[in-house]
C-alpha cells in the first residue's frame, strides 16, 4: 500500500495515507471534536503547533533518530556503533533541547499552554532516549524540558500505548 514499501501506512475506508506526520495530522483533524484538541483552537495556535512540528521534524528527529539507530540497533545488525556519529548527534540534540528549554520556560507545552500534536510527536523517540538509550540526563539536566517530559509521558493515553505495545525497548 505504500509506494516505498515502508511503514507506516493507514487505510481508512478507500483512503490510503502514508508518512507518520501526515497520518498524525489526518487523525487529529478527523477526530478533532473527540478528546483533546491537538491542532490548536485559533489560527495562531495552529501556526505554533505547525511550527513546533517542523522543529521536531527538522531539528529534533534527525539527531534522536541517529542516536536510536546507533545505540539500539547497530549491534543487532552486527555493526559497530559509530561513536563519532553518536557524539555529533548528542551535540545536535543538546542544542535543540536548549532551544526547547528556553521555550518551555515561557509556556507549559511547545505550542503554548495546551497539549498538542507538537508535544505528542516527541513522545516515542524521547521514550527511547530516557529509557534504553540511557540518555535521560539530556532531559533531566534541563528543568523545563524535564517537567514537560514528565507531563507528556505520564498522560494516560501514552501509558495505555506502552501497555498495549510492550515493546522490547520499553
Amino acid at each position: 500500500m505504500q509506494p516505498f514499501g515502508e511503514l507506516p501506512v493507514i487505510q481508512d475506508g478507500d483512503f490510503i495515507l502514508y508518512e507518520s506526520r501526515a497520518i498524525m495530522r489526518y487523525y487529529a483533524e478527523k477526530y478533532r471534536s473527540q478528546g483533546t484538541e491537538l491542532l490548536g483552537k485559533t489560527i495562531e495556535e495552529r501556526g505554533l503547533v505547525e511550527q513546533w512540528l517542523e522543529v521536531e521534524a527538522h531539528n529534533y528527529n534527525p539527531a534522536i533518530y541517529e542516536l536510536t539507530i546507533q545505540l539500539l540497533f547497530s549491534s543487532k545488525f552486527g555493526r559497530p556503533v559509530d561513536e563519532k556519529l553518536v557524539k555529533e548527534s548528542d551535540e545536535k540534540l543538546g542544542k535543540t533541547l536548549d532551544v526547547y528549554e528556553e521555550r518551555l520556560s515561557k509556556s507549559k507545552y511547545l505550542a503554548g499552554d495546551f497539549f498538542s500534536l507538537a508535544d505528542l510527536s516527541h513522545i516515542p523517540f524521547t521514550h527511547y532516549l530516557v529509557g534504553p538509550m540511557g540518555r535521560q540526563h539530556m532531559i533531566r539536566d534541563r528543568k523545563h524540558v524535564s517537567a514537560w517530559w514528565d507531563d507528556i509521558s505520564n498522560r494516560p493515553s501514552w501509558k495505555k500505548v506502552l501497555e498495549l505495545c510492550k515493546t522490547p525497548f520499553g
